[in-house]
């Protein structure tokens, strides 16, 4: 049984065992990299390949892609598991750049990527312990021009490299280095000072300055820099400042030139260092290509106005600010999971949905629109089979709308049961290959339909693959649904409904319609969205039958014919507007208490700009459900 460092490495990770690495130290048979390497740019290929040859022309090892580390005692520590995104690994180009640029050809070598969840993993390159008649290996050197006229002999133990012409190295160390198992001394310090003396000493390199381009913000950049510990630890820049999404930025390349740090500031002067790691998580959240329109979407962390934010490599929530997608944040919403956006819950009267599920017209119709689309996500089926139908009208069963309608119904009328959700049938359901229909209904003693909910759910179409949108309608007869008689307000109708119970009815519209994507997508939390998810309500005064000279014809009602303003408090007696609509931004977080804080805030804000300027819903006791 070998007990080597490398074959327990190799054992480690054979079973998936990520968690044994953190702890262990850097070795010669073992090195980690937080980050991927650029192989675009051919620093970074020759990064790859000089580290890989070095392991050839030692004992072997590992070369371990997702880790990070921290010193101690002059020592690196393994100190944490970072994977890197798949999307941004291509294993075979890794071997095929290896397989050219290294000469001999490294026996038995692997390189493979362990997937960790979905997105992210472990690149594991495995160099086996090569015949002391192969070595040394050898790598072009970093002479600039296109066929290479110079090469390098990487040593791990010694991280020296050297540079003489491909051929001539060969024939040069293969005599002593196969005669004494390896790189005597005395041949490594005789070949250093020959490079020396015949190869100019090359120029020190040449970075930006920290803030360079960044005008009056420069001292925020500068502190910043300073506070995350300057160059030691965060590394060089690589850029000047430059201008993306709603502030500067200026990113730094941190150990072993891969991507280190971003330095942030928003225009207020607000400045953040941002982990490499953090900003991918950020860039990708955004859901565009190009991380100017990326970063545009979703904003720049948010800090204080005094001190720069330092943000941890394994933090699990982020503030942002700035983005066109309005206020939200980076969150973990699952266990070593990336970091997604999701968006804090508002308000507001942003409204595009008004298409009314077909049906019996009612004097009163509720509607809430749930529209949500996740990044690169789509229905697998072509159509939506019997199973997803059906869960869609058990999610509604449970949600308690049904309860709650029933609930509303007895306040008003005569005890009803709850009404049973059933897959619609007839001219009038609105079924089809991508989308559920839904129904439940409660009825008077004699049979006439009092209330009626219709909910559709359906996935995205062509043109919007990744988009899910779901409606739960409730239409309200307010002729079966009498009220109480009022003693102290006479003149009150005996067929509108009260602002409270409004509130009421589009909370449990609400607390039905933000489960529905389960029927869809079990564990949908967890996806990145492409867009802020929101829910819009709509509130239409429907149609009613004049009671007498007129032969029933239909009249258009009114809002206040429909809801009783007098909860409003003083206001105009003329309102004729026949609807309104309000909209919540991030409807799943919120809870119950929460969601009608939110619903009765906008239904006063409404009530205000209709003249009831001391409209206070908040104040109206709340309709237990």
């Amino acid at each position: 049984m070998n007990n080597s460092p490398a074959a327990t490495a190799r054992e480690w990770v054979s079973a998936r065992s990520w968690d044994r690495f953190v702890g262990t130290p850097e070795s010669a048979v073992l090195d980690v990299k937080s980050g991927i390497y650029q192989l675009d740019d051919p620093a970074g290929a020759g990064e790859l390949i000089k580290d890989v040859a070095a392991f050839a022309n030692g004992q072997g090892g590992l070369l371990l892609v997702g880790f990070g580390t921290r010193v101690e005692n002059g020592r690196e520590i393994i100190d944490a598991l970072k994977p890197v995104p798949a999307r941004l690994v291509d294993v075979d180009r890794y071997r095929k750049l290896v397989r050219d640029r290294v000469r001999p050809l490294i026996r038995g070598l692997t390189v493979d990527f362990y997937a960790v969840d979905d997105e992210r993993g472990v690149l594991v390159i495995d160099i086996p312990a090569q015949p002391e008649t192969a070595k040394p290996f050898v790598v072009p050197g970093p002479d600039g021009k296109k066929t290479p006229t110079t090469v390098g002999v990487p040593i791990r133990d010694a991280d020296a490299t050297v540079w003489l012409t491909h051929d001539g190295l060969q024939r040069l160390l293969s005599t002593g280095w196969n005669a004494e198992s390896g790189p005597r001394a005395d041949i490594i310090e005789a070949l250093n000072t020959a490079v020396a003396a015949a190869m100019p000493a090359p120029p020190p390199p040449s970075h930006p300055e920290v803030g360079e381009g960044g005008g009056r913000q420069r001292q925020q950049f500068t502190t910043a820099y300073a506070a995350g510990g300057g160059q030691p630890l965060l590394g060089y820049p690589t850029q000047p400042v430059t201008v993306v999404g709603p502030g500067l930025i200026q990113p730094l390349a941190g150990r072993d030139s891969a991507p280190g740090p971003v330095l942030t500031v928003l225009p207020n002067g607000r400045s953040a260092v941002v982990p490499g790691d953090v900003w991918e998580d950020l860039r990708e959240a955004g859901n565009a290509a190009d991380t100017e329109t990326s970063i545009s979407n979703v904003g720049l962390p948010s800090a204080s106005a005094d001190t720069p934010l330092l943000i941890r490599g394994d933090a699990q929530t982020v503030e942002l600010e700035g983005g066109r997608w309005g206020p939200g944040r980076l969150a973990q919403v699952s266990p070593g999971g990336r970091l997604l956006w999701r968006p804090h819950t508002r308000r507001d009267f942003e409204t595009h949905h008004n298409n009314f599920a077909t049906g019996e017209l009612t004097e009163l119709y509720l509607r809430a629109v749930l529209d949500v689309a996740w990044q690169n996500w789509t229905y697998g089926p072509q159509s939506l089979p019997v199973a997803v139908r059906r869960r869609h009208r058990d999610l509604l069963t449970e949600s308690g709308l049904a309860a709650h309608m029933s609930s509303l119904v007895h306040r008003h009328a005569a005890a009803a049961d709850a009404p049973a959700w059933n897959l619609a049938s007839g001219s009038d359901s609105n079924h089809s290959a991508i989308s559920s229909h839904v129904r439940a209904q409660t009825t008077t003693p004699d049979g006439a339909p009092v209330m009626t909910a219709n909910s559709v759910l359906q996935t995205g179409n062509w043109r919007s693959p990744s988009s899910v949108l779901a409606t739960v309608d409730l239409g309200i007869n307010l002729r079966h649904l009498q009220q109480p008689h009022d003693a102290d307000n006479p003149q009150a109708s005996r067929s509108r409904l009260p602002i409270a119970d409004l509130v009421g009815a589009l909370v449990a519209m609400w607390d039905a319609i933000v489960v529905l994507p389960e029927a869809l997508e079990p564990d949908f939390t967890r996806l990145p969205y492409a867009a802020p998810p929101f829910v819009v309500f709509y509130i239409n005064a429907g149609t009613a039958a004049r009671d007498d000279g007129d032969e029933g014809t239909a009249r258009q009602l009114s809002l206040p014919d429909v809801l009783d303003f007098a909860s409003f408090g003083d206001g105009p007696r003329d309102v004729s507007r026949t609807q309104t609509a309000l909209r919540i931004v991030g409807p799943f977080d919120p809870d119950r208490e929460t969601r009608r804080h939110l619903v009765a805030d906008s239904l006063n804000d409404l009530a205000i700009g209709w003249g009831f300027l001391a409209a206070d819903v908040n104040r109206l006791p709340s309709r237990k459900i």
